[in-house]
């Protein structure tokens, strides 16, 4: 039971120290929105380009062709050639 109690505890610190991690940027982007003044239309642009300019090398890794894949046609498998 103490390893149990151990990992709880682990679990318990990692999501507090993200949640003040998340608290604290919340309050920076906030802070450059009040000071912007801008609509929420624009806000939300912008944070999907940032979200897109964050996430472009997983998107990268993810969606290009590997080396020595090549694509071939999509062939649908009937129940019984399923092993």
């Amino acid at each position: 039971m103490k390893l149990d109690n151990f990992i709880r505890k682990l679990e318990r610190e990692y999501a507090e120290e993200k949640a003040k991690e998340a608290e604290g940027l919340h309050n920076a982007i906030a802070l450059v929105l009040a000071e912007h003044k801008a609509e929420i239309q624009t806000v939300l642009y912008v944070l999907e380009m940032v979200k897109f300019e964050v996430l472009r090398e997983r998107y990268k890794a993810l969606f290009s062709p590997r080396e020595g894949l090549k694509p071939g046609p999509i062939r649908a498998v009937k129940p019984e050639e399923k092993e």
